[in-house]
């Protein structure tokens, strides 16, 4: 009897404690349940805050005001390639058939009467292709020159000539800038010329007409200058000491650029003649010229004039 009491109030007391073990994980199971569903509603809100907060910055962009690092920056960048475009696209261009064009020469000549020429890739690649390698790389690289024409998008070039340089803008078919160049305006007196030899000549650019002087009368002046205003006539005076005996004329271009003027060096190679230029400072050249014309009075250089771009007080950076 006693046995048979036992066994049953054990068995009640089992079944007692699996309804509690079941009861205490349901409890726990429910928790876990209740704390992902927290969780995750948490989760959503942020989203929703963040996505609420990034609307109501968006909206209110344009009410702040645009100060600091990075405004400046994005808004000089963003003027600059407005200008750029508005040059490219403003410039006028003529409506003479430009087809029969071969050579640099006759580039020249055309720059000298219109104030752009457009050509088409193909006109621009025979011309490109005449150039000397060391004189081509100052208008675009080849490698450039290779991804603009393999970009499928370049249809036109824009040629115009300033007083120290040429400016080159290569345009898509809706005359939208892709790329834009400015190379010496010296290529257009290195260029050979067909079955000729090469005698480009100081003389017969108009920058330098009436302002060249001789190899021995830049020595004597260069010469007698300190060390730091020579550095700011000629970058690379190692140069001058390969050229020296070759040099035939020296020159000073008739204008000033944002404190910047042209000296020209005309080097005798062999059978040809080829035209150096380097970008001196304006200071260092009134330099050079006073003592030009103290040591020869005959020559009478005038200082260079000044010359201003349209566009000289803006900063490209």
């Amino acid at each position: 009897m006693v046995d048979k009491k036992f066994t049953a109030d054990n068995s009640q007391l089992m079944k007692k404690k699996n309804k509690f073990s079941q009861a205490f994980a349901n409890k726990i199971l429910l928790k876990c349940i209740a704390c992902c569903i927290i969780f995750f509603s948490l989760e959503f809100s942020t989203d929703f805050v963040e996505i609420g907060l990034g609307k109501m910055m968006d909206l209110t962009n344009p009410l702040r005001p645009k100060v600091g690092t990075f405004w400046e920056k994005n808004k000089k960048d963003q003027l600059a390639n407005d200008r750029l475009n508005e040059i490219a696209k403003n410039l006028p261009i003529s409506n003479n058939d430009f087809s029969a064009m071969i050579d640099l020469k006759q580039l020249g000549d055309l720059l000298e009467k219109e104030p752009s020429v457009l050509l088409s890739p193909e006109q621009f690649r025979n011309i490109y292709n005449q150039i000397p390698s060391r004189f081509a790389f100052d208008i675009i690289s080849p490698f450039d020159f290779l991804k603009l024409s393999h970009s499928r998008k370049w249809a036109w070039t824009k040629i115009s000539k300033g007083e120290n340089s040429l400016s080159f803008y290569f345009l898509d078919g809706d005359k939208q800038l892709l790329m834009d160049t400015y190379p010496p305006l010296t290529i257009l007196f290195n260029a050979p010329e067909a079955n000729n030899l090469q005698l480009a000549k100081l003389d017969s650019m108009p920058m330098f007409q009436g302002r060249t002087f001789s190899r021995e009368q830049f020595f004597a002046a260069f010469d007698e200058l300190s060390d730091p205003v020579k550095l700011q006539l000629i970058n690379n005076p190692y140069l001058l000491i390969k050229w020296e005996p070759n040099i035939r004329k020296v020159a000073i271009s008739r204008y000033a650029t944002q404190n910047v003027v042209l000296l020209g060096f005309e080097i005798v190679q062999n059978i040809y003649s080829e035209i150096y230029t380097f970008e001196a400072s304006e200071l260092a050249v009134n330099f050079l010229i006073a003592r030009l014309n103290e040591i020869f009075p005959a020559l009478g250089l005038a200082f260079p004039e000044k010359n201003y771009y349209e566009y000289q007080n803006y900063e490209f950076q």
